[in-house]
């Protein structure tokens, strides 16, 4: 057994059942044995699953050139400051700033790329990639614990980065019985001897569980089981509180309040991955797999709201890719039929824009804050 299993079966002796949103944010972000802060590789081949940034560079060379669009959209303000959540191995920081020097250069003299994460193991990966990247590029990145480190304690002018950040913030479960809403909670099974973690029902931890589902209109069928994840609005006020004027980009897979909570997902969205394999079971394992939920893009756009961050778009990630122009990149490979880099390119798309691939769910969600 895990000295992270050991660590929550005392708090459970001691305390009681807990939330499995406490359950969750220690077995991902336990300071010495969560998963995203623990050694080990975690993305890519060798890790548990793939992001986006993995596939090519390509997927940084589109956001370069939405950042761009962000930036002239702005007036082109004489400093420019991108701030990227969750940076994993650094690879998109790197592929961004990589094609704003070649591609647009007058955004690369200006910019500040700020890189903040939780995981000092990461922070070590991210500085290594980031060394061996763009000769000359290393001075264009800080790394920061939080947003409130940055300058005089906010961004003036720049966009708020967080790639598949969002999926990851521990979430409340929630179960509709008997016509009223129960949460799930983590207890041990109770057996002589067995210590095993398990869940069960109980009264809401707090009122904002409820008033969650009656803000949208949702009524859960009997039976049903759904992930509510109130820490995203926490991570928006913190966004807006420091971000004086520009973007919140934010990729993620997820759906509406109406797609996410319809009855055919009737036992939720959660999941976890290890060894780029589906676990249906969030219990075991703990430290060593990843636990992720489905977005809910409508609160974010609601909560943004009324946090002063107005909704620019709301798009698919193959639409997003395809107005930003990754299908032209193919029109630039020189004698395509005989290029092996030709081959790698349009795999790469494929993953990206087409069905099956990440294009399936992924959506990406644009807000805006005191820009004209």
């Amino acid at each position: 057994m895990s000295d992270l299993a050991k660590l929550i079966q005392q708090k459970i002796a001691t305390c009681g059942p807990i939330t499995f949103a406490w359950f969750m944010k220690q077995a991902l972000y336990h300071p010495q044995w969560g998963y995203y802060t623990s050694p080990g590789t975690k993305i890519g081949r060798t890790g548990d699953f793939y992001t986006a940034p993995t596939v090519n560079p390509l997927f940084g060379t589109m956001l370069a050139n939405q950042l761009y669009q962000m930036w002239g959209a702005a007036d082109r303000p004489a400093q420019w400051v991108v701030a990227e959540y969750g940076p994993g191995t650094g690879i998109l920081a790197r592929d961004i700033v990589v094609a704003l020097c070649q591609d647009h250069p007058d955004l690369y003299a200006i910019l500040d790329y700020y890189l903040i994460d939780i995981s000092d193991t990461l922070k070590e990966v991210q500085q290594q990639n980031l060394a061996a990247g763009e000769p000359g590029a290393s001075h264009k990145f800080h790394w920061v614990d939080k947003l409130a480190e940055i300058g005089p304690g906010y961004i003036e002018n720049g966009c708020v980065l967080a790639n598949e950040l969002v999926d990851a913030f521990p979430v409340h479960l929630v179960r509709q019985s008997a016509g009223e809403l129960q949460e799930l909670y983590v207890g041990l099974s109770g057996g002589k001897g067995d210590n095993t973690f398990t869940l069960l029902p109980g009264q809401l931890s707090t009122l904002e569980l409820a008033e969650y589902f009656s803000s949208q209109n949702v009524q859960l069928e009997e039976g049903q089981r759904a992930e509510v994840n109130l820490q995203a609005r926490e991570w928006l006020a913190e966004v807006t509180a420091h971000l004086q004027r520009g973007y919140l980009l934010i990729i993620d897979y997820g759906a509406t309040s109406e797609e996410l909570y319809a009855p055919f997902r009737y036992d939720g969205t959660l999941r976890c991955f290890h060894k780029h394999q589906l676990v249906d079971n969030p219990l075991i394992n703990l430290g060593g797999q990843d636990i992720t939920a489905h977005v809910n893009f409508s609160t974010l756009i609601t909560w943004g709201e009324q946090l002063e961050l107005r909704k620019r778009e709301l798009v698919t990630q193959p639409q997003f890719l395809i107005n930003l122009g990754i299908l032209d990149v193919l029109k630039k490979q020189p004698d395509y039929i005989q290029n092996p880099e030709f081959t790698k390119i349009t795999s790469a798309i494929k993953q990206l824009v087409l069905p099956g691939g990440m294009g399936d769910i992924f959506k990406v969600l644009v807000q805006e804050k005191a820009v004209s």
